[in-house]
């Protein structure tokens, strides 16, 4: 799969971080494809820099299991974590769900009201039956959730393992059923336990949505297999 044409241009990251950045996004979504090999040559060019600041985000990559690099060989886009989902879900169910719990005890009305909007957002998008924009409404939910929460360490360590998650939810989006009325109904209960500060409603509710999603994705790979 070739490289896209364009990069976006990012002028308040240094070229370490916007490497890093674009690279992983690019293997969330399946823009790199699992396997593909990397060429820090071709990638230096793409983005005007030295290959240093490439290498330097291509072994944060390897750290975090995004791409493999080979010594003397190559680096090459790791392959999705279908074997993992249980692995990949429990940890992120734990994580997100303290950050629900951190977020009740903090919250204010107008943050309610816009995760309520962000909420109605993600319903219309399945509404639509538009796959890639129910995923982007459903991380923006939680992506706020992870903000109100304001614990850095939380945020990190969630962001990282989602984005292995977002990586597997990217590959099998076409199996997907993005009708998800049962998705929608737990984050309206995870508003309100929320904005109710029952910090442990908040913790359970949002645990079982993260569990529903893994179990959803689990089908999809003894389908599959």
């Amino acid at each position: 799969m070739p490289l896209p044409k364009k990069t976006p241009n990012s002028p308040e990251l240094n070229a370490k971080d916007r490497v890093y950045q674009q690279l992983r996004s690019w293997i969330i979504t399946g823009t790199l494809a699992p396997k593909e090999k990397i060429s820090d040559q071709a990638i230096a060019a793409l983005f005007g820099v030295s290959r240093t600041p490439v290498r330097e985000a291509l072994q944060l990559l390897a750290t975090q299991e995004f791409v493999e690099m080979i010594p003397r060989s190559a680096t090459r886009v790791t392959a999705v974590a279908t074997d993992r989902i249980s692995t990949i879900y429990r940890p992120l169910a734990a994580l997100q769900g303290l950050a629900a719990e951190l977020a009740a005890e903090t919250i204010t009305t107008a943050e309610v009201e816009q995760l309520n909007v962000l909420n109605q957002r993600y319903e219309q998008a399945q509404q639509q039956n538009q796959p890639q924009a129910v995923l982007l409404a459903d991380n923006a939910f939680h992506d706020y959730i992870l903000k109100i929460a304001a614990n850095p360490y939380v945020n990190e360590f969630s962001q990282l393992v989602d984005a292995h998650a977002q990586r597997i939810e990217n590959f099998y989006l076409a199996q997907l059923n993005v009708q998800q009325p049962d998705a929608v109904r737990e984050h309206n209960e995870i508003i309100t336990a929320i904005a109710a500060d029952d910090a442990v409603a908040a913790r359970e509710r949002m645990t079982q949505n993260w569990l529903r999603s893994m179990h959803l994705l689990q089908a999809c790979v003894d389908r599959a297999n």
